[in-house]
């Protein structure tokens, strides 16, 4: 017995990959508001997030061929609303506190290139350090959409120039370790794009690479040994290269066998509550990081922070990010060019 992701199996709305997204944000929280020892997993949070990120908008860009302004439309849609709903809320919160707002910061959040204009995150002054992570998204998806263009009007294959790509930034991480000696200087360094993208990248050339070959069904014992695998990578003392490549790339590795996975694997990433925090996850990485400050300070206890963090979060889901993107996604977020391909004579 085989499985392997086919194109046509790509078009089909999978929980399990929801429930990917909720331990990613799941790992996050944990993360940023418990701090386990020797792991930090607000780390291994993102890593999970860019893994996903990379294997849909693969999906996307090489096998569905989606045209390139329905692409940007439909991730504008996704991202931007809830985006600027929540810069938007903050400076508010900063102006009628009384608290100096600063502007540097804030624009760099809202044109997503503080992953280059910050330095270490627990210096600045505004809650928007995390938006590092929605900035790398950012870059990595034009990066995409410009490879596809030249897949789409070249010989040559997608699987060349991504993987041209991926090693790249596995090895900018590597050069920019070597550079000061393997010390953790500047942790701005690990943030920028030329690194951070090599979890999109990676898990978009697996993608790739899996859609040629009949994959056998795998063992239920695979995937925690593989994400296990990758979260013990991500221990302090290992050399950050070594977690970028090795244990980013164990996640993008279970996340791609997961078509290949036992029906127990499936469903246990499937459960509710987990699909639940998934769908919900991108409003909650939005609004977890002022009260996780706020509780890193001392400012608030920790289960209040969270049920505070949890509650926008909720706020913004469903009166900001599903309306908005969904009202977007129905007036232009449609590719016009099937509807009118549904009302043509030949087609019926």
């Amino acid at each position: 017995m085989s499985s392997s992701p086919t194109p046509a199996a790509f078009n089909r709305h999978l929980d399990y990959l929801d429930g990917w997204r909720g331990l990613a944000i799941v790992f996050l929280l944990i993360g940023h508001f418990f701090h386990p020892p020797g792991i930090n997993f607000g780390s291994v949070g993102v890593s999970f997030f860019f893994v996903l990120s990379g294997y849909l908008m693969g999906q996307l860009l090489f096998v569905k061929n989606t045209k390139i302004p329905v692409f940007y439309r439909r991730r504008i849609s996704r991202i931007i609303p809830a985006h600027l709903c929540f810069i938007l809320c903050i400076c508010i919160y900063f102006l009628i506190s009384a608290q100096q707002i600063n502007w540097n910061e804030t624009v760099a959040a809202l044109f997503f290139f503080n992953n280059y204009a910050t330095g270490e995150l627990e210096r600045n002054v505004m809650p928007f350090g995390h938006i590092w992570s929605l900035s790398v998204e950012e870059h990595s998806y034009i990066l995409l959409s410009l490879v596809a263009i030249v897949v789409r009007t070249s010989r040559i294959p997608a699987k060349r120039l991504v993987a041209a790509f991926t090693f790249f930034f596995s090895a900018m991480g590597f050069w920019y370790w070597t550079q000061y000696n393997g010390r953790e200087l500047d942790f701005g360094h690990w943030l920028r794009t030329e690194v951070s993208a090599y979890g999109i990248f990676i898990s978009v050339l697996l993608m790739l690479a899996f859609l040629t070959r009949k994959i056998p069904v795998q063992s239920a014992l695979i995937y925690p040994v593989l994400i296990g695998a990758g979260i013990m990578s991500h221990w302090w003392s290992i050399p950050k290269p070594i977690q970028t490549t090795l244990g980013v790339g164990l996640f993008a590795f279970a996340l791609n066998l997961l078509a290949a996975a036992p029906q127990s694997i499936k469903n246990l990433l499937s459960i509710k509550p987990l699909r639940m925090m998934g769908q919900w996850s991108f409003s909650i990485y939005l609004w977890q990081q002022p009260f996780y400050l706020a509780a890193s300070k001392g400012l608030l206890p920790i289960p209040i922070a969270l049920f505070l963090a949890m509650a926008c979060a909720l706020a913004s889901f469903h009166l900001v990010e599903q309306p908005v993107r969904n009202y977007l996604n129905k007036v232009w977020g449609r590719d016009r060019s099937i509807k009118l391909q549904s009302r043509s004579p030949a087609t019926g």
